[in-house]
């Protein structure tokens, strides 16, 4: 710590360029390290400084700096130390890097926003700071949205699982929800992204969040957003299925012939399996999907997922929507799930599964 206190000084902008790059290259030398990073987070002027540094008039300095902060935000001491310390600082710069065309660090820049907002208890204050800013959510949409927006080659591929993280909460929901901005509308087809698997696993993420909030099924599954065709396409393979159960799916989903590939990472095949299990929530969530060849698409997958190829958690969770599903109402007897009261000796007894599941 003491160390850390000596070259503060030096990692201040008014510093020699020579002083600055030596000790920002000591200070990324720490952030390959959680002890590192949790040391550095304890030291308010050192973070604020290499924070400052990230606007140096050096372009050396300045990709050191931001790649510094990439570190410590991947680790949740470091990610609270900046939020806590300086969100109203870091979350303005973050954004006027990303929507800039012409910047060569938006993509860093867009790591650094996605980190410090994965921690549920900072999604509030992070998107607080974005919030202050006039459209930024609609403005970090247009940016992730159109293909080759950075003219420097920046991909902004972090800022799906950015939209993801905002989407642990209610406020963040509600801003993806707003009917009158399509952002989801406009994020969606990103769920079938083959380019990037972070682009494509965070736009599940946040289709599973919001599917988590029953009060937006109607919306969810109209013909506004239509998002059923968005789950179902990626875990369904190349097996055929006779004209009457074509018939019944999506349009999308219909004739796809021997070349289809099913989603092959098992995370995301999983989060989209909870996405429906959060739309049989309700009776006619429930019956939607029945009528739309939900089961008989995850009937294959249950075979896939039963091979070498397959997941066992993959599998669990599958088995769970296709339960409800084969149920009829009078079985199932409640029209909300959501509304039945679990027992906590009940309850724990889940949680300890799903935990052994995951193991």
């Amino acid at each position: 710590m003491e160390a850390l206190r000596e070259i503060t000084p030096f990692l201040s902008k008014s510093a020699r360029l020579d002083l600055k790059a030596v000790s920002l290259t000591h200070v990324l030398g720490l952030t390959g390290s959680k002890d590192g990073i949790s040391l550095i987070g304890q030291c308010q002027e050192l973070l604020a400084n290499v924070v400052d540094l990230s606007a140096d008039e050096s372009e050396v300095i300045r990709k050191d700096a931001v790649l510094a902060l990439v570190n410590i935000s991947a680790e949740q001491d470091g990610a609270e130390a900046l939020v806590n310390q300086l969100a109203s600082k870091i979350v303005p710069m973050a954004y006027t890097a990303i929507t800039n065309k012409d910047c060569k660090l938006a993509d860093p820049w867009s790591m650094v926003l996605c980190n410090v907002s994965r921690p549920e208890t900072l999604v509030d204050p992070v998107l607080t700071e974005l919030l202050k800013i006039e459209h930024a959510i609609e403005n970090l949409t247009v940016c992730f949205t159109r293909i080759n927006y950075n003219t420097q080659k920046g991909h902004l591929n972090y800022l799906a699982p950015l939209f993801s993280n905002l989407s642990q909460s209610k406020r963040g929901r509600d801003v993806i929800c707003n009917q009158n901005a399509d952002m989801l509308v406009r994020i969606l087809p990103f769920v079938h992204h083959e380019g990037s698997i972070v682009r494509r696993g965070g736009a599940v993420g946040i289709l599973k969040n919001i599917c988590f909030d029953s009060t937006v099924h109607d919306w969810l599954l109209g013909g506004e957003v239509d998002v059923l065709p968005f789950i179902l396409l990626p875990l369904a393979g190349p097996e055929e299925f006779d004209d009457d159960t074509n018939d019944k799916l999506p349009v999308e989903l219909q004739y796809l012939g021997p070349d289809k590939k099913r989603e092959e990472d098992p995370d995301i095949r999983k989060m989209l399996l909870e996405s429906l299990a959060q739309l049989c929530a309700t009776r006619k969530g429930r019956e939607y999907l029945r009528e739309r060849g939900t089961y008989e698409v995850l009937r294959e997958l249950h075979k896939f997922e039963c091979s070498p190829e397959g997941e066992k958690r993959v599998l669990v969770t599958c088995e769970n929507v296709v339960d409800i599903l084969i149920r009829t109402e009078d079985e199932i007897g409640e029209d909300n799930l959501k509304a039945l009261d679990i027992p906590e000796d009940v309850l724990s007894k889940i949680e300890k599964m799903d935990d052994e599941i995951e193991q």
